[in-house]
């Protein structure tokens, strides 16, 4: 179970090898901006539910509905005490460029980057725990995440609807019954199930590629304050939760699946919200490519040090 730490970076530099793929081909316009948003709509409607259910549907050893929903609730505890935590830090700036700063050190990537590390590392198993994650993760970035972007006028009951009528909760919700009640679906649709949502990590990498090749590199490392957010989003953040977890001492495969969630990079909801709330787009875009850029060689070594505090005694 215990990956080596090159066995980690190898994953995560295969990963970042797709992303560059997904880089060229929009840079030589093979990819476009419509293609990468038709891209990132089949990731989010179609393989990464197709992913979810057919874990769920799979034979993982030591899982159990019990905890699936501890892992709901101690990443949930976790983002909730890093949204406290960060109501302390850009006191200074305005309030919508402190929301935005906040939102990237407390919201992560979880679903793109997170979720395809844990199913190269730990398998169906991990996918089923990422997926519990990214429930805990959608519940609070459409209501809290939201709000700090400058979305605290909107409807409580439309955002509502949106944190628990998504794509990645709509197909844990159908497939955690079918995992608690062993109702297993025929095996040509479990197959294509498999077969679509081997598509994950590829396709995410390759949409991530695309996102940052839109970018002006010089740009992103001129801005101090991304620096910080991305340390804190990185490192501090996910070494704080860790040791948290180290603590409790929870299922090793929960510890290390949620501690990798919560090592991924800027989430890519700061760039929807912005775009939706008017906030600053720029800014989304530097935090998410300096530590997408930079999560090369913070998560593989998260990842170890997961394992090493969770499988050993």
């Amino acid at each position: 179970m215990i990956a080596s730490t090159l066995a980690v970076a190898e994953k995560v530099l295969v990963m970042f090898l797709i992303m560059g793929v997904g880089y060229v081909c929009y840079k030589k316009r093979i990819i476009t901006s419509r293609g990468a948003a038709q891209l990132t709509n089949l990731l989010l409607y179609i393989v990464g539910p197709c992913l979810i259910i057919a874990a769920l549907q799979a034979d993982s050893e030591g899982v159990s509905t019990g905890k699936i929903l501890l892992t709901i609730l101690l990443f949930l505890a976790g983002m909730i005490a890093v949204a406290a935590a960060m109501q302390l830090v850009f006191r200074r700036q305005t309030r919508a460029r402190a929301g935005m700063l906040r939102y990237g050190a407390i919201y992560s990537n979880c679903g793109f980057m997170g979720l395809p590390l844990a199913q190269a590392i730990l398998g169906s198993a991990g996918v089923v725990y990422a997926s519990a994650c990214v429930v805990a993760f959608n519940l609070l970035t459409w209501t809290h995440g939201y709000i700090i972007l400058g979305g605290a006028g909107e409807d409580r009951r439309q955002m509502l609807r949106k944190a628990l009528l998504n794509p990645g909760t709509i197909s844990f919700a159908i497939g955690l019954p079918l995992y608690a009640l062993s109702i297993s679906l025929p095996e040509p649709l479990v197959q294509t199930l498999d077969s679509i949502g081997a598509m994950n990590t590829p396709l995410a990498m390759i949409v991530v590629g695309t996102y940052l090749a839109k970018l002006n590199l010089r740009d992103v490392f001129s801005d101090r304050e991304v620096y910080l957010v991305t340390a804190l989003r990185l490192v501090m953040v996910p070494v704080a939760f860790l040791l948290l977890l180290w603590l409790l001492r929870p299922d090793p495969v929960v510890m290390v699946t949620t501690a990798l969630l919560m090592a991924a990079p800027v989430g890519m909801n700061s760039v929807l919200f912005a775009i939706k709330l008017g906030n600053d787009t720029q800014l989304a875009c530097k935090m998410i490519a300096l530590s997408t850029l930079l999560s090369i060689l913070t998560m593989p070594a998260i990842a170890v040090l997961a394992q090493n505090l969770a499988f050993v005694p």
